[in-house]
């Protein structure tokens, strides 16, 4: 048994110390969510403190200070979702309750609970929210607009359980979209909208502060970043004025930024911060070289964790701290062979349920 086992035994034996809940509770605060869920069933006392909305939210701001990555191979042969472990030893093993392969369609991660779309064919997909960590899984009710359904995308908040998922659908010269409330459980119709973001393999959406940004579509490919928030309401951002190539929208200590990959020409990557929406006012935040420049290693998509940014290419993945301003390199593979095509999202594990 390990030192928290242990612990935990001896507040629960010690007739003296039974009732003082606040050290049982820091105890508990402790464990991962795989041993809480065995705690839930020593007793009803133990669930009845683990079960509490405060309990969960002590736990998943616990857990904030240790994020990860998890990583999901975009290919019909492997079905498995992975969790990074260790960055510095490359260890993964696979994620617990997504063993599933509507998994291949993660779209975000936050405070534990992953969006997952499936699409079957043009006119049919299905969105999921699930919780690895509780094996919960949330099957979204069918939207109204079965027509052409385009991007997805969350908002989380005002509360740690609460969000609205986004879904545009379309196409030509006629766009609209349609909200889902966790609070309603249903979906209702914005109606017309005047952008739609754009589609890639390679960028999605970011919420900051249940603020949801995409980039919009132009005839150029990426034309300005499309922002809805918690009212509903839709604007535009433009994007800096200077010259910028492969842009990826990122949250950076709760502000929006521009992951910008310079090309093959500079091997450098700059950072750029949103001073002002309103303005579409933008700082450039940092730059540095790259250590890679060959064509196979374009860069596909983006991840922050913390002051570590993990920019993911077809058949590498590149660690950057921010704070030494280092490089590693980090080769994934699985039974003993690389895995390419590989997207990833940070993730926390937390108790919170997807209703």
């Amino acid at each position: 048994m390990d030192d928290y086992g242990n612990a935990l035994m001896w507040v629960t034996h010690n007739e003296n110390v039974f009732e003082v809940e606040e050290i049982l509770t820091n105890i508990l605060l402790r464990l991962p969510v795989k041993s809480l869920l065995i705690c839930k069933s020593v007793c009803q006392y133990w669930r009845s403190i683990i079960s509490r909305p405060s309990f969960v939210e002590s736990h998943l701001i616990q857990s904030q200070h240790n994020p990860t990555y998890v990583f999901y191979p975009y290919d019909p042969w492997h079905h498995n979702v992975y969790l990074l472990r260790k960055t510095d030893g490359e260890m993964t093993e696979s994620l617990p309750g997504c063993d599933g392969i509507y998994f291949k369609g993660i779209i975000c991660s936050f405070n534990g609970l992953i969006c997952c779309v499936n699409y079957y064919n043009a006119f049919l997909h299905d969105i999921r929210i699930c919780n690895p960590a509780t094996r919960e899984v949330l099957l979204l009710p069918q939207s109204r607009e079965l027509e052409h359904p385009g991007e997805v995308g969350v908002a989380f908040g005002p509360g740690i359980n609460e969000y609205k998922v986004f879904q545009f659908y379309g196409r030509t010269q006629y766009y609209g979209c349609e909200v889902y409330s966790s609070i309603t459980g249903s979906w209702k119709s914005i109606g017309r909208v005047a952008h739609t973001p754009y589609s890639s393999f390679s960028s999605n959406h970011v919420c900051i502060n249940g603020i949801v940004y995409w980039f919009t579509r132009s005839e150029e490919g990426i034309g300005s970043i499309l922002v809805v928030n918690r009212e509903e309401i839709f604007s535009t951002i433009r994007l800096p004025k200077e010259k910028i190539l492969h842009p990826y929208l990122i949250n950076l200590e709760g502000c929006l930024c521009l992951v910008v990959d310079n090309g093959l020409e500079e091997y450098r990557f700059d950072i750029w911060a949103l001073q002002d929406s309103k303005e579409s006012l933008w700082t450039k935040k940092w730059s540095d070289y790259m250590p890679f420049c060959s064509i196979v290693d374009i860069i596909n998509h983006v991840v922050v964790r913390k002051n570590e940014i993990l920019l993911g290419t077809i058949t590498h993945f590149f660690l950057y701290n921010m704070g030494t301003r280092t490089w590693r390199k980090f080769n994934w593979e699985h039974d003993g062979e690389e895995v390419v095509i590989c997207l990833s999202v940070a993730y926390t594990e937390s108790l919170l349920p997807c209703k």
